[in-house]
């Protein structure tokens, strides 16, 4: 039995907590909770219900019986609306963990719904490969398929991660046509690395070509938000690859002295990936959608707590000054690298 008292407790998060990532008031969870602690259950709305889903870590398997358990008919494509939704509305306070789960990208989803809306904001992301946010919708449920016998993802998940990579560009769009800026670092030896990642497909049932093309689309949007967005957009070389991989959200606050200043105020902890997993280039959906809150699914957190945000932010002023890659020092030099990595490692791309 799913309940959502079990999952409540399962989550250990409290209802302060539940209340702030959801939006959904203490009241009504206190209510919820007498209800079931005395045996019964209340009707709870569809849409409540995935509101709740989405702050509990929960998987798409769980969704379902979740959403079974209180009389709803199973996850199907009209509900990617509800999902997209949730993800933007989550208050992260505290520390929030992040699971192998949709969780992961419904967190990106929500921090970059921030970015798009707070004026004078700025996202700093720490990846090992440009974010999928900037591929094509196709790029991202093709590369959901890698691993599987047949290259096929189930309707369900291909909407959800076409949808998801559709929405997240559009928030990033929003926020750089805002003025908004936008750092992201990546090692220079892990780029050259993703331009070549068709290579480890060739002779097996992968359409290699369809891939090489998908992956020259991403570099070439690269390209086109490097040149549209000069000032707001950077992408950032590394000459060393950094341990962690995380986001940090800086919005504008006014200091003691009443000035302005960018003061951080959310990051997301992704980890490291494991070798095995660097390998197989999973997206946050692929298969591990069944995975849930068991033993060996946290790859990380979120938080608001000062002292955390207050660590990362030191780690990352210490990663802008002593590891940058001073080959590509401006705007003009990543993009012929870019352009270089294009021409030599993915052939037949255009």
């Amino acid at each position: 039995m799913t309940t959502l008292l079990h999952l409540i407790e399962k989550s250990g998060m409290n209802k302060n907590q539940i209340s702030k990532i959801s939006g959904i008031s203490n009241t009504y969870l206190s209510k919820i909770e007498r209800f079931e602690i005395g045996g019964n259950r209340i009707r709870i709305k569809r849409k409540t219900l995935i509101n709740l889903a989405v702050s509990l870590n929960l998987s798409l398997a769980e969704i379902n019986s979740l959403l079974k358990e209180y009389g709803h008919e199973e996850l199907s494509i009209s509900d990617s609306p509800a999902l997209l939704s949730a993800s933007e509305n989550p208050t992260v306070t505290g520390i929030i963990p992040v699971f192998s789960s949709l969780v992961t990208g419904w967190f990106l989803i929500g921090i970059e719904k921030s970015l798009s809306v707070t004026e004078g904001a700025s996202m700093e992301y720490v990846l090992e490969e440009p974010t999928s946010a900037l591929k094509s919708p196709e790029h991202a449920s093709f590369t959901s398929g890698l691993d599987s016998s047949s290259g096929k993802v189930l309707p369900l998940h291909k909407d959800l991660i076409e949808s998801a990579c559709t929405h997240r560009r559009k928030l990033i769009t929003q926020a750089l046509d805002r003025g908004n800026r936008i750092n992201t670092y990546i090692c220079a030896n892990c780029f050259e690395r993703y331009t070549l990642e068709w290579e480890k497909y060739k002779g097996t049932h992968v359409d290699v070509h369809k891939y090489k093309i998908l992956l020259g689309d991403h570099l070439q949007t690269l390209i086109k938000y490097i040149e549209t967005y000069p000032d707001q957009y950077k992408l950032r070389f590394l000459k060393k690859c950094p341990r962690m991989r995380y986001e940090l959200l800086y919005e504008p606050v006014r200091n003691g002295q009443g000035e302005i200043e960018d003061k951080i105020s959310k990051v997301i902890f992704l980890g490291r990936e494991s070798p095995c997993n660097a390998d197989r280039r999973n997206l946050w959906w692929n298969h591990d959608f069944e995975f849930g809150q068991g033993f060996g699914d946290l790859i990380g957190f979120a938080t608001d707590i000062q002292n955390l945000m207050e660590f990362f932010h030191k780690q990352h002023m210490g990663l802008k000054q002593y590891f940058l890659d001073d080959r590509f020092d401006n705007p003009k030099k990543v993009k012929e690298y870019i352009e270089e990595l294009l021409f030599k490692n993915i052939p037949g791309s255009d």
